[in-house]
């Protein structure tokens, strides 16, 4: 349902001279933001004409609530649904700090002031400690159809609109439907089968997994429950896993089938089989015995079954149309909040992949859900997954959330939000124990324990205690892009005051008279040491020092909102001017290190694909058209970076950069493929904010030469409406929530909001 304002009379006169002559004008209003907005919703589909092979994971459709995920192959003859819980992971709390880190961090201080990296490289790997877990896959349901031969008008679909795949074909005169969707509402997946002549639906549904688990029946349902293992290491040679009757996560899980007309039958207590029906209604949902990152969900957890036995009950009480109606009203009140077309193209194909980034996300994440996205979204069926479909701390979680807050669902990064603030809690021990500093610590991975230690592997990763402070980027915008000073005071700042606090321990002086971080690394990249030897560990990175600069601001900025620690306040305004500068090389390059190269130093990789160092471009905002040689700079890295480069996000940078060309060439459209590529830098082609001020159409690339987006968020909390033809602005609608007034720009360059008749300005209340 859109809302709409409550206008006075004249009120009303104004807003309506407003929209028809686009001139500037102040009213009072509403609060709308959370609006559905007009569009050609119908449009925004991926559709195929034949079934994905079961080897073909990430080509498979999906579904979520934030909560349960499913992958859909669509095969004619077995229908297989990938079934997934957030929180569903192996292991259980555990501490992996060590005291003599702090010895080995002495040690490995020295050598860096020394300049000897080979020798801080190797004694950094005695201050690592062990992996992370692996999140786990639920199970597969499965349906196996006894007429599958000789079918024709095949169509697979995914509807981001209505969050709603579709499998239909033809066998003879005869179609047949499968209609699946995870509702939020009522915590289920839901599918229905049926076809266009009675009696005609016939298959055998079963539950599988590759946990520890037990199958049973209990009247029209399948009952599935099970335990992960308490401990997967997914990245030894051979993996490793360990089962135990009584440690380690349990779930629970249960499917509800019910017919018009047919019969079920229970067959060899692990199936049903649904003969002659008209239709047949699949109800499934799940829940584990996760109970917080301190709770041995074995001994400690909470009960699934009564979770499960609710969800089940009240769906079933429901029809699937009430069911229906009710997910897609939950699912249409995130997503339908922007609206974007592009050369009257429906849909443009870069606006699709932003839209389902926008889908993808809100599948995944979701507030109360238990968990963030983590590597594979919310989706996996392997034991031993890629990377243990874990957090990486050192880009992905900041990349896949870029899309939240401009993209107008700011909402779904909550569970991050809640991920960060558990992190903090171990993270403070991690920092005292290990390091001996105040504060918290996150580095390159985690899992759903909230592990803060170091990782076992290569220091150019494992060697990163900078995963903390990257994620408090998102805790301030969370802030930054709805200005709720009590979500910055009780949530948001002990955060980034803890973060900062370790931050500070974390810098020593080095040859220059500088502070910098020690020791330090560029995420996943190398350079050769003096004898051309291939190390990773350095101090004073120039992504450090970057995170460090965006981190300290923030906290000074929080601190006078709230008119708080004034001590603190002064303490880290005196340490900003002190922290090493961004530098330029030889080549006009932003340095990635301390260091520039040279005959001595040199680089490893050209083309490596991070490009961590210019992070102060996009997503961070240090670097910006108010420092142009440093801006210049950093398009020179992104250059010589050539193909490489495309972590975090070329296309952000580039729309940063005010250059739309490249940034539309770097954006990715590789989708639905499980690891799908970021699209932050869409929105930032034609709206952006990190200055100060509203940036009307800052990249607009040549070929864009039409549009229109509605529903843009900005820093401030401002909602935005822009349409162009021809490359030129043709109207924009501000409307601001905070109750400020905005400067703008146009292409970069400031206009004067009350006399440009382009521009409506709204202060909604």
């Amino acid at each position: 349902m859109q809302l709409k304002p409550p206008f006075s009379p004249a009120a009303k006169v104004l807003f309506s001279i407003g929209r028809f002559l686009f001139i500037m004008f102040f009213s009072i209003s509403s609060n709308a933001q959370t609006s559905q907005k007009p569009g050609d919703w119908q449009t925004l589909k991926l559709s195929y004409n034949k079934p994905t092979e079961t080897k073909d994971f990430g080509l498979a459709l999906p579904i979520g609530n934030g909560r349960l995920g499913a992958k859909i192959y669509g095969s004619v003859a077995a229908e297989i649904l990938n079934l997934n819980e957030v929180t569903l992971w192996s292991g259980m709390p555990r501490s992996y700090n060590d005291p003599n880190s702090v010895q080995v961090l002495g040690q490995v201080r020295q050598a860096l002031a020394a300049g000897e990296y080979k020798k801080a490289d190797s004694l950094a790997r005695f201050m690592q400690g062990k992996n992370n877990q692996a999140y786990q896959p639920l199970g597969n349901l499965q349906l196996d159809f006894d007429n599958s031969a000789n079918y024709t008008s095949y169509n697979r679909e995914l509807d981001m609109d209505r969050a709603l795949v579709t499998v239909q074909y033809k066998i003879g005169e005869i179609t047949y439907t499968r209609e699946t969707f995870a509702s939020h509402p009522d915590q289920v997946i839901v599918m229905r089968v049926y076809a266009d002549k009675k009696g005609s639906v016939n298959f055998k549904s079963h539950i599988n997994t590759q946990l520890q688990g037990r199958t049973s029946i209990e009247g029209n349902m399948i009952l599935l429950k099970g335990r992960a293992p308490y401990y997967v290491n997914t990245y030894s040679k051979p993996q490793e896993v360990l089962w135990d009757d009584h440690k380690g996560m349990s779930f629970q899980s249960r499917l509800h089938v019910k017919t018009s007309g047919g019969k079920i039958t229970a067959q060899d207590d692990t199936s049903l089989t649904i003969a002659n029906a008209d239709t047949a209604l699949l109800i499934f949902s799940a829940a584990t015995s996760f109970n917080g990152i301190d709770k041995e969900p074995g001994t400690a957890g909470k009960d699934p079954l009564p979770l499960v036995k609710k969800y089940i009950a009240d769906a079933a009480a429901k029809s699937y149309q009430q069911l229906f109606d009710r997910h897609v009203q939950d699912h249409r009140s995130l997503f339908r909040r922007l609206w974007v077309e592009i050369n009257n193209e429906k849909p443009n194909k870069h606006v699709l992949a932003y839209q389902w980034a926008r889908y993808n996300l809100i599948a995944c994440s979701r507030p109360g859900g238990g968990a963030p996205r983590n590597e594979q979204g919310i989706w996996n069926r392997d034991l031993f997954p890629r990377y243990a479909s874990n957090y990486t701390l050192n880009e992905n979680p900041n990349k896949y959330y870029a899309v939240a807050e401009p993209g107008n669902i700011g909402e779904v990064t909550e569970p991050l939000l809640k991920f960060v603030g558990d992190l903090a809690k171990n993270g403070a021990v991690t920092a005292k124990v290990n390091y001996g500093f105040k504060g918290w610590v996150a580095h390159h991975n985690s899992d759903i324990w909230a592990m803060s230690t170091m990782a076992t592997g290569d220091p150019c990763w494992a060697l990163w205690p900078m995963g903390g402070i990257w994620l408090c980027e998102n805790v301030w915008d969370r802030y930054d892009f709805r200005r709720d000073k009590n979500y910055l005071a009780k949530q948001a700042y002990p955060i980034l005051k803890g973060a900062a606090e370790f931050a500070l321990d974390l810098l020593v002086t080095n040859k220059e008279g500088y502070l910098v971080t020690s020791p330090s690394s560029s995420p996943e990249n190398h350079f050769f040491d003096q004898k051309g030897r291939r190390v990773a560990v350095s101090q004073g990175s120039t992504l450090d020092m970057a995170l460090l600069r965006e981190l300290f601001g923030h906290c000074i900025e929080a601190s006078i909102v709230l008119n708080t620690d004034a001590t603190f306040r002064t303490k880290l305004q005196q340490t900003l001017p002190k922290l090493l500068p961004f530098r330029i090389g030889s080549q006009g390059q932003l340095n990635e290190w301390e260091f520039d190269y040279s005959d001595t130093l040199k680089e490893w990789e050209t083309n490596h694909r991070h490009i961590s160092h210019v992070i102060s471009v996009w997503p961070l905002s240090q670097i910006n058209r108010n420092s142009p040689e440093l801006l210049a700079a950093a398009r020179k890295s992104l250059e010589l970076r050539k193909t490489g480069g495309y972590h975090p996000d070329k296309a952000g940078m580039w729309a940063r950069l005010q250059d739309g060309d490249k940034a539309l060439a770097a954006l990715s459209l590789n989708f639905p493929v499980i690891y799908d590529s970021p699209f932050g830098g869409f929105a930032e082609m034609l709206l952006q904010s990190h200055t100060g001020a509203i940036d009307i159409l800052p990249a607009l690339p040549a070929a864009w030469s039409n549009g229109k987006i509605i529903g843009l968020r900005a820093r401030g909390n401002y909602e935005v409406d822009i349409e162009w033809s021809d490359h030129e602005l043709k109207k924009a609608v501000i409307r601001s929530y905070a109750g400020n007034t905005p400067a703008v720009t146009l292409f970069g360059k400031a206009i004067d909001i009350k006399k440009d008749t382009r521009i409506s300005f709204t202060i909604v209340k």
